[in-house]
């Protein structure tokens, strides 16, 4: 495989874990196999991992095995990890089911277990061109007796080196002689898992390098005295990253819930151009701290919240709409440039785009100018994108470029799919595809990095409030998972559509009308998370930011 092919956010991370303990002969038996599955298992589900786990299965191990191949798709980065005991035969390598109180000497070499080549064949077959990741956690020797004798057919002999086949990358293996049964007798973790469940899901590190650094560990901690077998595939593959950390992409747990009633953290529902007031808020950025930063449309000028104070700062403008490096008119987004550290503003009545420089209200620059810039999105390497009320058109801007390429709609005003209607709110999802609010199409578009037609991927169903319906959309985010987050803007609510579904469900607003109270919206606009995962609403027509807290599991 190429590494080209290699991308920092695979379009969907898999993972299938199985842990075994009971074994049916006592000498066999482990004690931490199941306990270690599930280790990994938390581990992989807070790094955005999709993961089914089984425990102490029996022969249908490899139909359970099928089952999870059937749910990968080409492209997928897919992660397989096995705990419990495997050995060796005849040069080939075997997993032992539980299910293995028939297994002795004169047992069909075909019946001692399942071969891990034909496990490593299903997990790939379905998908050659991505990484396929496999980690054999098999450390304690496995004991096949023979009856008629007393000396075991396999004795101190676990899995033996696995040459890799194509499209399978990683093979880790801890050595048989110098892993322990104390380890598993007394429930506590042996030497190599100790240090696979430190190091897994250590952020922007690629596959390659956390291995080596657990082969290190390992041998370290145990004075050279154990050792990582075997390590094969990822040297010259290029990198992958289990664990790519965007600092653009939230990290919002897949089933997450917010509190209805929120809170407000900035404006008081009322509008006006005082200090503590906003008017009509569109776009909204927080940071790591709580900042709220907000474009504060009809006052003309960006707020700064802090969270914790009743003293709003007013950043850039002074209320009065103009053109000038002190004057804005109708600012509709505000995000953050990490590479540069400078907020990026559209000026959209003002037809540009301006840098800002943190904490220097006269410290502005336009970078972009002459049409309707609207919304504003920011991938990972510092590509800029703009959508374009005007034009129909979504723009992408390397860093110093006045032109762009189009990367959306940009064939005209309408409704067919490579096209756009007014779009404005947009969002670089975790595979790199750019997400807009098509605003006046009632719809949420995708579209892929070089596709010529974008893909609805909500709404479009008309305009209307049924949950398959969005009226007038707003505000977008797209999660790590690809889940989408929309402001209903004429629907007074927030909806989540998951990534294929055929509508999505409501999760903050009231469920019919709008409104001024604590669970009610009225024209929500902007959305961000926080890094906790707490939801910030532009609530636009009643002049506030809202708050909804995250429910704790």
């Amino acid at each position: 495989m190429a590494a080209a092919q290699i991308t920092a956010f695979p379009r969907r991370k898999l993972a299938l874990i199985i842990g075994n303990d009971n074994y049916s002969k006592t000498y066999n038996k482990l004690n931490g196999s199941v306990k270690n599955a599930k280790k990994i298992r938390n581990l992989l589900k807070q790094i955005a991992f999709d993961v089914t786990i089984h425990t102490n299965i029996d022969a249908n191990m490899m139909e359970l095995i099928q089952n999870f191949c059937e749910q990968i798709d080409n492209g997928d980065l897919v992660l397989f990890y096995y705990s419990g005991h495997g050995c060796q035969v005849n040069g080939e390598n075997y997993l032992i089911p539980i299910d293995d109180s028939n297994i002795e000497a004169e047992t069909d070499v075909e019946d001692i277990g399942i071969l891990v080549k034909n496990i490593l064949k299903r997990l790939i077959e379905k998908n050659p061109s991505y990484a396929t990741i496999a980690i054999f956690d098999c450390c304690v020797p496995y004991n096949l007796q023979n009856p008629t004798s007393s000396t075991p057919m396999v004795e101190d002999q676990t899995l033996g080196e696995i040459v890799p086949i194509s499209g399978a990358f990683v093979q880790l293996i801890c050595t048989a002689k110098q892993t322990d049964r104390t380890d598993q007798a007394t429930n506590t973790d042996n030497v190599f898992n100790k240090h696979l469940i430190k190091t897994l899901t250590r952020k922007d590190v690629d596959i390659t390098n956390i291995f080596q650094d657990i082969a290190m560990d390992v041998q370290q901690e145990s004075n050279q005295t154990r050792q990582i077998l075997f390590m094969h595939g990822l040297l010259s593959g290029g990198k992958i990253f289990l664990n790519k950390v965007s600092k653009i992409i939230p990290n919002v747990p897949k089933d997450a819930k917010w509190k209805f009633y929120a809170k407000t953290v900035a404006g008081d529902g009322r509008c006006s151009s005082t200090s503590r007031r906003l008017y009509c808020p569109k776009g909204i950025h927080v940071n790591k701290y709580q900042y709220v930063y907000i474009a504060d449309s009809l006052n003309h000028r960006v707020m700064k919240f802090t969270r914790g104070t009743n003293t709003p700062r007013r950043i850039i403008s002074r209320n009065i709409s103009g053109y000038g490096p002190e004057r804005l008119c109708g600012p509709s987004n505000i995000i953050y440039d990490y590479q540069s550290k400078s907020f990026i503003i559209s000026d959209y009545y003002n037809q540009r785009v301006l840098r800002w420089c943190q904490n220097n209200s006269t410290c502005t620059e336009t970078i972009i100018e002459g049409s309707d810039y609207f919304g504003l999105a920011m991938d990972d390497e510092g590509f800029l994108y703009v959508s374009d009320t005007g034009r129909h058109e979504v723009k992408r801007y390397r860093p110093g470029d006045h032109d762009g390429i189009v990367v959306a709609g940009g064939n005209g005003q309408g409704a067919h799919l490579n096209q756009l209607d007014h779009p404005t709110y947009i969002f670089i999802g975790p595979d790199k595809s750019v997400y807009v609010s098509d605003t006046w199409n009632d719809r949420v578009v995708r579209w892929d990095k070089g596709a010529a037609d974008g893909v609805t991927v909500a709404g479009g169903q008309g305009k209307g409030r049924d949950r398959s319906q969005l009226n007038h959309p707003t505000g977008l985010i797209v999660d790590q998972f690809g889940t989408i987050y929309v402001a209903d803007y004429w629907n007074h609510r927030v909806m989540r559509w998951y990534r294929g579904a055929a509508h999505g469900e409501r999760i903050v607003g009231h469920k019919l009308l709008s409104g001024y109270k604590a669970d009610q919206l009225n024209g929500p606009e902007g959305l961000a998370f926080d890094r906790y995962g707490n939801l910030y609403v532009a609530d636009s027509n009643n002049h506030r930011i809202q708050r909804f807290r995250i429910e704790a599991d």
